[in-house]
């Protein structure tokens, strides 16, 4: 085997081994959330870490915690900003809501829950990726996961619930509900996680 042939075959494992490397900790990751809550899903939590919105920046490895924990913040992100535009659009003409008062009504509530939680995340991104300032995100991540809740709740108590109990995720928007819920619950898992002595500079 000639040098070249060898160092192509040295570049190809070492890009299996990362690969591997990367699976191993997303992976170990979700395990280690999971067992700490009964409500954390965690085949949920391996396809949110395994399709990130992003690339790591040179700085960071796939693997490191500061960019695991962006990853699902950035997803709840995009799905308040995306729910927000849903919800619109079942208040509109010919969304089914034109002669369900009560309806209309947690949807606004929603409406206004979800643009909050979207600035709220968006704050805690650009707090995260500046100073990570843990507490503060974790604040800001958590009412975003309230909105989610108090979302859900709203269309409980309108089907005749009390808005207590488990979560059943079956209004309207449930299923956007949940993934915000769950979205935050990783990010927070992870967050905690990390180091105080951990920083990061994208």
């Amino acid at each position: 085997m000639n040098l070249s042939h060898f160092l192509i075959l040295f570049f190809l494992l070492l890009l299996v081994s990362q690969v591997k490397s990367t699976d191993d900790i997303i992976e170990e990751t979700c395990k280690t959330c999971a067992s700490k809550s009964t409500i954390f899903d965690y085949n949920f939590c391996m396809y949110s870490l395994n399709n990130s919105p992003i690339s790591p920046p040179p700085a960071l490895l796939p693997t490191d915690l500061s960019f695991l924990a962006l990853t699902p913040m950035l997803q709840a992100l995009d799905n308040a900003t995306a729910t927000a535009s849903t919800i619109q659009q079942l208040m509109s003409e010919g969304g089914g809501f034109e002669d369900d008062v009560y309806g209309r009504a947690c949807l606004q509530d929603c409406l206004e829950l979800y643009e909050d939680a979207a600035e709220r995340l968006e704050e805690a991104v650009r707090v995260f990726v500046s100073r990570e300032e843990k507490d503060t995100v974790k604040v800001m991540v958590s009412a975003a996961m309230e909105a989610a809740t108090t979302c859900e709740t709203g269309f409980m108590e309108r089907d005749g619930g009390d808005g207590g109990g488990a979560m059943t995720w079956t209004s309207p928007v449930g299923g956007e509900n949940y993934k915000l819920f769950e979205l935050g619950e990783i990010a927070l898992c992870i967050i905690n996680m990390i180091s105080p002595i951990t920083s990061m500079s994208l």
